[in-house]
């Protein structure tokens, strides 16, 4: 009857209409984003290190690190004044010779008349001549000079002492009060690590990272390792983003690597796939293989 067939093709549509709506609904759940967690530091693969390990050597033993000295000044050389030259004397002018004058004829001379000793009269003192005297000005200006000269070198040598003494005094208190630091640690850790870690760090910064699932923290290094990967074309936008889906096999292999979400900028989409190739992970904890899709900004990366 017309009316039963009605009511046949009514209720098959209406059991494939919700058919359709509950296959939409199952599509269109959004993927729960991947949790990023904060790596610890050091080379390695410990994804799931909680603390950095620290750096040294196996069984290493504590030092004493004294605090080095302040660097010491550079001397103050005393300036050396030159004394000013002597002046040169003049060469004399040869006199000039007087002409000969005849001689007349010779006198007889009289007898002395014999008196009684004259009282001597002192020498007067020899007068310098003023070059002289201008010399003897110079030598005492010089030895003034060398006078200062010789203060001033016995001051800074006093000073120096006292500095090198100071120096000394507060070296000694350094090393009583310097901390003491444990050397035992592993060659791939960093300062400040923990001596627990003996198996290496994660590549990221932290000295210490939360806890939390491991396969969680596992594709927290990998997305770390892709963005350090990426080298950004220079000269693109803060804004672009590009989504690449890709394969991560149970050993870390990273396979089929595309872009499903274009970016625009198709060196920054091909910059991407190359980041994949120059990753290289360790095997996956759950030694499964999976699709997945990261998304990367270029206002993410370093530099950027």
């Amino acid at each position: 009857m017309p009316a039963a067939f009605v009511t046949s093709v009514a209720l098959h549509g209406l059991v494939v209409a919700v058919l359709l709506l509950l296959a939409y609904s199952v599509n269109s759940d959004p993927k729960p984003e991947t949790k990023i967690f904060e790596l610890v530091a050091g080379e390695g693969d410990n994804f799931g290190a909680t603390e950095a390990p620290a750096l040294g050597v196996p069984g290493g033993i504590k030092l004493n690190v004294p605090t080095p000295p302040a660097p010491r000044p550079e001397p103050i050389k005393p300036e050396v004044i030159k004394a000013e030259p002597l002046p040169v004397k003049p060469e004399p002018t040869p006199p000039v010779p007087e002409p000969a004058v005849p001689k007349p004829a010779p006198v007889p001379k009289p007898e002395p008349v014999p008196t009684k000793d004259a009282p001597k009269t002192a020498t007067p003192p020899k007068q310098r001549t003023m070059a002289e005297e201008v010399k003897r000005k110079i030598v005492i200006e010089n030895s003034k000079v060398l006078q200062k000269i010789a203060r001033e070198k016995a001051a800074e040598k006093k000073r120096l002492d006292q500095e090198r003494a100071d120096q000394a005094k507060q070296a000694k208190a350094a090393a009583a009060n310097a901390p003491r630091i444990d050397a035992e640690g592993i060659a791939k850790g960093v300062l400040g690590g923990s001596t627990a870690n003996k198996i290496g760090g994660a590549g990221g910064k932290a000295l210490t990272g939360a806890d939390g699932p491991v396969m969680e923290k596992y594709f927290a290094m990998l997305r770390e390792r892709l963005l350090k990967a990426l080298d950004k074309p220079p000269g693109l936008s803060d804004t672009l983003v590009a989504e690449a889906e890709f394969r991560l096999n149970a050993d870390g292999s990273i396979a089929s690597v595309k872009i499903i979400s274009p970016s625009g900028s198709a060196e920054f989409d091909r910059a991407v796939v190359e980041a994949y190739a120059r990753v290289r992970m360790p095997v996956r904890p759950d030694g499964k293989s999976s699709v997945h899709s990261l998304k990367f900004r270029t206002k993410d990366l370093e530099g950027g």
